[in-house]
């Protein structure tokens, strides 16, 4: 609040800040910062209704001033500062200053309040008062306004000889031809239509009345004086729509006569058009309601719309206007189109709800909400959901309280398309360029915040049935709790709804508020500042115990055993805290009172480790007969066993790390066409893979899956072939691998439409008839021909063609493979084993690599996929044992691995399926036959540690991947690069942290 809702420039107002905690306390001793903000206005609170200014002027931009020496919060909760205006903008019209305030709490969060304070004008204001409601006369009335003269203090005072004239506002199109194509800008322009002079007396009021005719005007008042007040108000005629709706040529200026209408009565639409015409009138909501035909002359017209008993929460009124098919040929559109909505008023269908919750209650105890409804029919089922909620969460995203009557009853979208042949009938060249939407296809990222430090009061009752009388109760159990908590109830019948809404005040008779740190690390200090406020308990000394759990303690620093509470007042206590090892640390808080007054609060405190999860991955060899594997403790001896895992794999793919691999897929397959595909492609064989590797199954994928097909094939074209972003052409290598995806996607049962399947593989094989190009195009030749194979639609012939004679121009070692799986696919296993010699003999080389490719391929990538292919081929080539070899060799070597290197990856471990049946293996001494793999979490491996030995006779691998986080700081990496970073304070100068007091803000600069 302030002492003065005026000031002059120059002039002090004193503000007064009134602050109260959630729970009812004052909120003294806490701190104030803000803002002064200026900006200009039209309106002044004395003069209600009266414009003071001109109309037209543009706004100037607002100007913030920071509001330094505020003062602390005294223990009343009130704080009182002066604010002073001493420079104003140069403006016609009145200046308004508007103070904003934040308090802060201990913790750091702060409230926001606003206050405006009007600064008196320096000089003489003229003030117009519009004698009509809504800015609008009727076309051919009178326009009526009443006239004041104001000084600087808002006194009336008289004004001989003021000037007034009245102009007419119009509006004109300019086209113009810009770098080939027609654009446009509206042109304002005025005209002069009546003018004369008034005196102004500092009794009454002086008046103008002008007739107008149809249009927009604006009546103007200044002095004969140049430096004198100048005002202006602008107003339409004729129910006039303004132009800034319809700024295209082709809008159609339309009006309605009332705001809202009952059923059954009859609304009139005002029509004001550019030319006369044919009008057509449709009603629509999700659905067709009515249509009305009227032929329109160029002056306008008034069309009567019944409403109708259907039309729910109201309808759009759609008018179009079509140019008789004789008028002149102009570069004028052919047909114009205006749109408004039609509210009907929901009358009964609101129900009155009523909530008698108690004012006050405490925590631990159950709250009993009373609800009623008004208005609810005899024999009427009705229903009601009542949710209570912290008010402290609601003020966080300044949640509004549900309000089905706006929702059900308010404006909806239309849900019917309009479609003409507009476009043929114009020239092409008139068109406006259009302008695409663009944007990346990045998800959000994704978060997960620090636990809340108490139990969050968020309830909701779910449908509750009203009994005979409208009536019934609601009860909720608070937990440990003070604040104020908002009851919001939303009742509904067959035919009606409505919403109420209540607050509750929670708290102990001492009320404990924390400031925490969000998390810590082990080795971590902080300080916990503990507030303890004597609300309704009584005073005198209190006994103080703190509690910590083992992962957190309070240092060796000695507590008080006691504090001495006053009525009324806060004390304020600072406990220091000490993270010990990662977990969720708790603290509990006691105070106890002589004559048996206790309370109790628990809280919580995450500890995190100091590193991020670190990722080490072993191969090692079990010979065969005897060779085995240990993993205990000593595995994880220098990390962190909380949150830590370990997994282990043994089979023919062991070097994959089928678990690990499917933890890192990413399950979400959104994006362009490649990424959509190389993301989807390997959610195929998830749950299998899963199932085999002793991990649970992700019941929602077949959705995802099936989502991600749709997807892929928006973006094809008519012709067969796939576009990155939507329908395109000209990259083969994508359209077979899109083709791909959706032959294996059918292969599994997903729905697959057969004309999109059809026109895909029909798109393959009219680009390979004519593209022969072997050495710059021999990775898309040669998928191309895979994908027809794999679908019983290749030529064989051009299969052992391209084997026999082509073989050496294809650069690309997972080309080859393709060529080798494609002639296996057709029982050519003399050719296909040959191919699949010369794809490994390609990889081993290094010109595979020297150049560029477009086929998204490295090393990694080429010899998964290489070996995916021949580990599905029958008869499996010898070259098998040689490709494990070398693709585990190739993930050994890289630090990072794209989404195509880990899809073939997986399609690779699950073509090797097959050969784990003779696998034999003793886990902690079972047996155990096939391929073995499991994850484990770090403390049950410190508690049970895990054997694996191989009892077969061929050699195996096996992978342990550890994810942990490390006891001790990993050292500083950055490959060359080095992070600095500087703090400075608000005002810009370099700020020294170590002496940072709490809330204190600071800019970051990192370099």
């Amino acid at each position: 609040s302030s002492d003065s809702r005026e000031i002059a420039q120059g002039e002090t107002a004193n503000v007064t800040v009134d602050g109260r905690f959630l729970y009812g306390a004052p909120a003294a001793g806490l701190a104030l910062e803000g803002e002064l903000t200026l900006s200009t206005t039209r309106d002044w609170d004395r003069f209600k209704g009266y414009s003071f200014g001109l109309a037209d002027e543009q706004s100037a931009e607002p100007s913030v001033t920071p509001l330094t020496g505020l003062p602390v919060v005294g223990d009343d909760g009130k704080a009182t500062f002066p604010v002073s205006v001493d420079q104003l903008p140069s403006t016609t019209r009145l200046v308004d200053a508007k103070v904003t305030v934040r308090m802060r709490e201990t913790g750091g969060r702060a409230v926001e309040r606003s206050l405006n304070i009007a600064i008196r004008p320096q000089g003489q204001m003229i003030g117009i008062r519009p004698d009509f409601d809504g800015d609008e006369v009727p076309q051919g009335g009178t326009a009526k306004f009443g006239l004041i003269a104001v000084d600087p203090d808002g006194k009336r005072e008289a004004l001989q000889g003021a000037q007034w004239s009245l102009v007419k506002v119009e509006r004109n199109y300019q086209w113009y031809r810009s770098s080939n194509s027609w654009n446009y800008e509206p042109v304002t322009f005025t005209k002069s239509v009546a003018s004369g002079r008034v005196d102004l007396t500092a009794d009454g009021e002086a008046t103008v009345s002008l007739p107008v005719d149809w249009g927009r005007y604006r009546l103007e008042i200044e002095t004969s004086d140049p430096q004198g007040p100048a005002t202006s108000y602008e107003f339409d005629a004729g129910w006039y729509v303004s132009s800034t709706t319809t700024e295209t040529p082709d809008g159609l200026e339309i009006a309605l006569d009332k705001d809202s209408y009952a059923a059954g009565e009859v609304a009139k639409l005002k029509v004001s058009p550019h030319f006369a015409g044919e009008l057509l009138v449709t009603i629509g909501a999700d659905k067709l309601l009515k249509t009305v035909t009227a032929s329109v002359p160029a002056g306008g017209s008034t069309i009567d719309i019944p409403v109708g008993d259907d039309w729910g929460a109201g309808a759009y009124v759609t008018a179009t206007l079509f140019r008789p098919g004789d008028a002149q040929e102009t570069r004028m559109p052919a047909r114009a189109i205006g749109v408004k909505w039609l509210k009907v008023d929901p009358g009964s269908k609101k129900l009155a709800v009523g909530l008698t919750p108690p004012d006050r209650t405490m925590p631990h105890q159950q709250l009993s909400i009373p609800v009623s409804v008004a208005g609810v029919q005899p024999g009427a089922n009705a229903y009601v959901m009542v949710a209570a909620v912290d008010v402290g969460i609601l003020n966080l995203t300044n949640y509004k309280v549900p309000d089905p009557e706006t929702w059900f009853f308010g404006q909806r979208m239309l849900g019917l398309e309009v479609r003409d042949l507009y476009g043929r009938l114009i020239d092409g060249s008139l068109g406006t360029s259009g302008k695409l939407r663009s944007g990346g296809d990045g998800a959000n990222m994704q978060s997960q915040g620090s636990p809340p430090t108490e139990k969050l009061v968020a309830f909701f009752s779910g449908p509750v049935q009203l009994d005979a009388d409208g009536k019934a109760r609601i009860d909720f159990d608070i937990p440990q709790f003070n604040g104020t908590v908002r009851v919001m109830a939303v009742a509904w019948t067959e035919d009606g709804v409505g919403h109420a809404q209540s607050d509750v005040i929670v708290r102990d008779p001492v009320v404990i508020t924390a400031g925490l740190p969000r998390f810590l690390a082990p080795g971590d200090s902080a300080v916990m500042r503990l507030d303890v406020t004597d609300a309704d308990g009584p005073e005198g000394d209190y006994a103080l115990s703190i509690e910590t759990t083992g992962e957190l303690s309070t240092g060796t620093a000695a507590l008080p055993e006691k504090l001495t509470l006053a009525k009324g007042k806060r004390q304020t206590l600072t406990v220091p805290l000490m993270a010990e090892a990662p977990g969720n640390a708790s603290i509990t808080i006691k105070l106890a009172h002589a004559d048996g007054t206790a309370v109790e609060q628990t809280l919580h405190v995450p500890v995190r480790p100091a590193q991020l999860p670190v990722t080490t991955r072993m191969v090692v060899d079990l010979k065969g007969k005897g060779g085995s594997l240990r993993v205990d403790k000593e595995l994880l001896a220098a990390s962190l066993l909380d949150g830590a895992s370990v997994s282990v794999g043994v089979s023919q793919a062991a070097a994959f790390d089928v678990p690990s691999l499917l933890m890192t897929l990413d399950r979400y397959p959104y994006g362009c066409a490649e990424q959509t595909t190389s993301r989807a492609m390997p959610l195929l064989y998830v749950n299998e893979m899963a199932s085999g590797a002793g991990l649970a199954s992700d019941a929602d994928l077949h959705g995802r899956i099936q989502d991600a097909i749709y997807k892929v094939l928006s973006y094809q074209a008519s012709a067969g072939s796939f576009g990155l972003w939507g329908p395109g052409s000209g990259d083969l290598w994508l359209d077979a691998y899109v083709t791909d995806f959706l032959t294996r996607a059918r292969e599994q049962k997903y729905d697959v439409p057969a004309l999109a399947m059809n026109q895909a593989l029909s798109n393959l094989q009219n680009a390979i008839g004519y593209d022969q190009d072997v050495k710059d195009r021999g990775s898309e030749i040669a998928y191309a021909l895979y994908v027809l194979a794999r679908n019983k639609k290749a030529s064989i012939g051009d299969l052992r063609y391209y084997a026999d004679t082509q073989l050496e121009a294809f650069t690309s070692p997972m080309a080859v493979a393709q060529l080798a799986a494609g002639l296996a696919l057709y029982g050519d296993t003399q050719r296909s084993e040959a191919t699949f010699q010369a794809a490994l003999q390609l990889a081993s080389s290094t010109s595979a690599y020297d150049h560029y490719r477009s086929d998204y391929g490295s090393p990694l990538r080429d010899g998964a996929a290489m070996l995916a292919l021949a580990a599905e081929s029958k008869p499996v080539p010898t070259i098998v044992p040689a490709l494990i070899k070398r693709v585990t060799q190739e993930r050994a070597a890289v630090r990072w691995t794209s989404t195509q290197d880990e899809s073939w990856m997986l399609l690779a471990a699950r073509a090797l399926k097959a050969g784990n049946d003779a696998i034999a293996l003793t886990i902690k001494g079972a047996p155990h036959a096939g391929a073995y793999s499991d994850q484990i979490a770090g403390s049950d491996i410190a508690d049970s540690p895990l054997t694996v030995a191989n009892t077969g006779s061929n050699p195996l691998q096996a992978v342990v991947t550890t994810v942990a986080s490390p006891i001790q700081p990993l050292p500083a990496g950055g490959d060359g690069f080095t992070i600095g970073r500087t703090y400075y304070k608000l005002d810009g100068t370099e700020a020294n942290v170590t002496q940072a007091t709490q809330n204190e803000r600071y800019v970051v600069v990192l370099n």
